[in-house]
């Protein structure tokens, strides 16, 4: 089962059906009303009453009307305080004073089964004109940086203005040469073109050679595939009227493609898409992880193992878990990890607990010592120490150090200290302790590619002699 929302193609038959007549971003009320409702789930509390008001409003904006009204639901976990209910309320409430929004009411509350808060809104708006449909030929436009969310996702600090495309629409819908425009949200720029063409029977080709990126995005993620918040897609038959807009805004604008032919699909890299491609960063979407970059490099870690075929013969009875230190940690709060760790359950492996400093003491330690040895590793994992993958490991040229004759509730770390050297160690005859193979690297990406290999090349070997502790 897939997560997020259900693509608008899917559902057209059934809300047709009830007698509701579908558009993309916001409805139409009556006369000139249009609404919107959306949920604003999965980012941190300090930003989530931000993202509620601007996840509505921007979809009335790009339907070419002006946001005059508001509601908010604000559903809590059981375990949550009147504080960060207040904050969330605040936070909405100081994004409608900004855009001239009546804030009218909504709901507040705590329930069972809430894991993280959820806010939904609903934005009221009066439309400034109509919206044209898009049609063969149209040059489609990306306002904005894209990226900036995927980048914000996996730890880096991007201001939130730069995350909503609610001023750029709000300057176009008053722009009678753009026709028609589309916030990006799930599924990235691609999955955006993609909502269009389904809804409006278009063929779409994409040309994105001169797309502004956000500085730092990992080259392996495709940039119009990413989570992208904050771009703004922008159709039009006169794009220098549009360029020159943007012009004068100091505003990034790219052409990114243009209206092909009727049809259905998105010609992207000589193929052609009718659904949005995955992204590995969906999964980052939670309270802990965004704009936190050691938390969300865990967090991505730990998911890309899960999905990692052979990983959970490596997993040990107590769990495996993942640790990413602070640059020169000193102390386990330094140290970010999981606080329930990878376990094995009935149903396969699941991260249990969430992401945090300080979460992982006996890593916490290793790292500490392995730090001021070589300051660049920063990362390591707990691993059942199977024979054959450790011989995978010998095989990439990664020599396990076999711990032993220590007395230690954390033998790694105190092999390190007493002077071992190495990158993965492990120990199978320590007292009262499960066998464990600790493997170190610069960065949880790294840990993950190195099980992965290791894990291919286990797969070729023949099961080695038990290996020697003595």
């Amino acid at each position: 089962m897939k997560l997020g929302k259900i693509p608008l193609n899917e559902l057209l038959g059934t809300l047709r059906e009830v007698g509701i007549a579908p558009s993309l971003d916001a409805n139409t009320v009556e006369g000139d009303l249009v609404a919107s409702t959306n949920p604003a789930v999965g980012v941190p509390l300090e930003a989530l009453g931000f993202f509620a008001f601007h996840y509505s409003a921007s979809n009335v904006a790009v339907a070419h009307a002006q946001p005059l009204y508001a509601f908010l639901s604000l559903t809590m976990p059981p375990t949550s305080t009147d504080e960060e209910a207040s904050l969330v309320i605040k936070a909405f409430a100081d994004e409608c004073r900004r855009y001239g929004v009546k804030l009218v009411g909504g709901h507040t509350a705590r329930y069972e089964g809430i894991e993280y808060p959820l806010a939904v809104s609903t934005v009221i708006g009066r439309r400034v004109r109509d919206r044209k449909p898009p049609s063969t030929g149209d040059s489609i436009y990306a306002l904005g940086v894209v990226g900036a969310e995927a980048a914000w996702l996996l730890g880096s600090e991007v201001p939130l203005r730069e995350m909503t495309p609610l001023d750029y629409a709000l300057l176009l819908q008053r722009v009678p040469e753009v026709k028609f425009m589309h916030d990006v949200s799930e599924g990235g720029v691609l999955g955006a073109l993609l909502e269009v063409s389904h809804f409006y029977g278009l063929q779409i080709e994409v040309q994105a050679d001169g797309i502004k990126v956000y500085p730092g995005l990992p080259p392996e993620l495709d940039p119009l595939t990413a989570p992208t918040y904050g771009v703004l897609l922008a159709f039009t038959d006169e794009p220098a009227k549009l360029e020159a807009v943007c012009n004068d805004g100091n505003i990034a604008c790219a052409r990114i493609g243009y209206v092909k032919q009727e049809g259905v699909g998105v010609v992207y890299k000589s193929s052609v898409y009718v659904e949005p491609l995955p992204s590995p960063l969906v999964e980052l979407y939670n309270p802990y992880t965004p704009g936190e970059f050691e938390l969300a490099q865990v967090e991505l870690a730990a998911r890309s193992l899960l999905k990692t075929p052979g990983f959970e013969q490596l997993v040990p009875e107590v769990g495996s878990n993942i640790a990413f230190a602070r640059t020169r940690p000193e102390k386990p709060e330094d140290v970010a990890a999981i606080e329930g760790r990878i376990v094995r359950t009935p149903r396969g492996l699941r991260v249990c607990g969430r992401v945090a400093y300080g979460a992982s003491r006996h890593l916490a330690r290793v790292l500490i010592e392995a730090s001021k040895l070589d300051p660049r590793l920063r990362s390591a994992i707990n691993l059942r120490p199977d024979p054959l993958f450790l011989e995978a490991l010998r095989s990439m040229g990664i020599v396990p150090v076999v711990v032993s004759g220590v007395h230690s509730e954390c033998p790694v770390s105190y092999a390190i200290a007493s002077g071992a050297r190495g990158v993965a160690f492990y120990y199978s005859n320590v007292p009262n302790l499960e066998p464990s193979l600790v493997i170190l690297a610069e960065t949880p990406t790294a840990l993950v590619e190195i099980i992965r290999e290791a894990l291919n090349r286990r797969k070729t070997l023949s099961s080695p002699e038990p290996p020697n502790t003595r």
